[in-house]
């Protein structure tokens, strides 16, 4: 069923517009005065609501379907059902989807045969709590998600901006102004909360390992964020965790000052950190379902599958890397492809709709100021990339990942939301890489 816009949403989200904004003002102001990045606080938060507004638009209007309908919807019947059996409710709320006895809990009937997966029923149980304040609004509730990211990419930029002070304008391009981003990352959708929980914990390991403060927030947002990432889309933790751990042992010299014990300790970091890696993989990998180590490439065929079918026969735009072994090896020889495919395309004769049309001019000016670097730059370029800690963790991370996605997605459609924290940390990567080419020069 597809939300209506009506009259009541319309009046209700001027109000909480107005509520969001003069609070953002008065904490504008507070801030500017020790942190200069907030200059551009009210720039980003509009654009975020913008995004939010041109989703719900595009998705009631122009695509009338989709994941977010889904989402909605149940969370809806959970949020009357928290109303009407407060202590039933709270049993849904703490079942994972393989114990959910939906007979006896059957608070959204039209929707029980996706509620067995634990990335929707998360989900859902999100937008139940959202929905309770923006009284079942489809409107309000999409508000409610987009603030949410956009303080976590918020918080995450405000960090870096600290660490890059003369960066901040270009920064915010990467955080919060990508145009697929906006679009795919500030309704009702996983992709949304997940972006956020990136930007919350860039900022608490920033915070911890870099500047040394807020240790205990830090540690609960860590926690949370990894928490909650993993019931959404544990997949992404496979690469963020490993790349933070890279990220964090890269700073050791800012943890630990004294040469000599450093020197003692590095090792013994380095043990711990592989330590905990290997176990935090296999306990992700233990509890991920559909998306752990010994079923992925069953995921992967099945993702294939239903982006393949929804090309031929839904209009979508799909795509092909050529035949593909699901093997390690096999999906080694398509990295290139894979790399190309996730930052560069849809090329715009492949577009078939508005959505892939806006990737597609996307891809282009990232493929231009990609190709600018590298050709101005040449070895420059690499020479940074394995010289400045936090370049090599964002484009570790955007490569490894975008591989990932641009091999698994076979439609661009899903891939340009799956690409969303990889496009995110390329652009940061090569913001990076073009200011320390140019401070270089300065220096010499």
């Amino acid at each position: 069923m597809i939300p209506k816009i009506g009259l009541f949403d319309v009046t209700l989200g001027v109000l909480y517009l107005f509520i969001i904004y003069f609070c953002a003002f008065l904490y504008r102001d507070k801030k500017i005065k020790t942190n200069p990045e907030y200059k551009y606080f009210i720039i980003g938060l509009t654009a975020k609501l913008f995004g939010c507004i041109g989703f719900v638009l595009f998705s009631v209007y122009y695509y009338k379907g989709g994941d977010t309908f889904v989402f909605f919807n149940a969370g809806k019947g959970l949020s009357h059902y928290i109303f009407t059996d407060f202590g039933s409710a709270m049993d849904v709320m703490i079942a994972s989807a393989e114990n959910l006895n939906l007979y006896q809990h059957n608070f959204a009937p039209a929707y029980n045969y996706i509620l067995k997966s634990d990335d929707v029923l998360s989900i859902v149980k999100i937008t139940s709590v959202i929905n309770i304040f923006s009284f079942n609004s489809y409107l309000i509730a999409s508000i409610f998600f987009a603030i949410f990211s956009f303080f976590g990419l918020w918080f995450g930029y405000s960090n870096m901006c600290k660490l890059y002070p003369k960066c901040s304008k270009y920064m915010l391009v990467a955080f919060l102004l990508i145009p697929t981003a906006l679009l795919w990352s500030s309704g009702i959708l996983k992709d949304t909360v997940t972006q956020g929980c990136i930007g919350w914990m860039l900022f608490a390991f920033s915070n911890l390992f870099i500047f040394k403060r807020k240790l205990f927030f830090s540690i609960g947002i860590i926690l949370i964020g990894g928490i909650t990432i993993f019931f959404l889309k544990p997949y992404l933790l496979y690469v963020l965790l490993p790349c933070l751990f890279i990220w964090v042992q890269a700073n050791l010299k800012n943890i630990v000052k004294n040469n000599f014990i450093r020197v003692i300790v590095k090792p013994i970091f380095i043990l711990i950190l592989v330590g905990v890696g290997t176990f935090l993989f296999q306990e992700i990998s233990s509890g991920a379902g559909k998306y752990s180590g010994d079923k992925m490439e069953k995921t992967l065929e099945g993702f294939h599958s239903w982006h393949e079918y929804l090309a031929e026969n839904r209009d979508q735009s799909g795509y092909t890397l050529g035949e593909m072994e699901l093997t390690p090896l096999g999906m080694l020889e398509k990295v290139p492809a894979a790399f190309n495919v996730t930052f560069f395309r849809p090329y715009l004769w492949e577009a078939r709709n508005l959505p892939t049309f806006l990737g597609a001019i996307e891809g282009l000016f990232l493929f231009v100021y990609f190709m600018y670097l590298l050709m101005t730059l040449r070895l420059t370029f690499f020479r940074i990339i394995f010289k400045n800690k936090e370049v090599f963790f964002m484009m570790l991370f955007a490569t490894v990942f975008g591989v990932v996605v641009g091999i698994s997605s076979y439609n661009f459609g899903a891939l340009s939301r799956y690409k969303i924290p990889a496009t995110m940390f390329f652009v940061l990567s090569l913001v990076l890489i073009q200011a320390e080419s140019k401070k270089e020069k300065l220096l010499n």
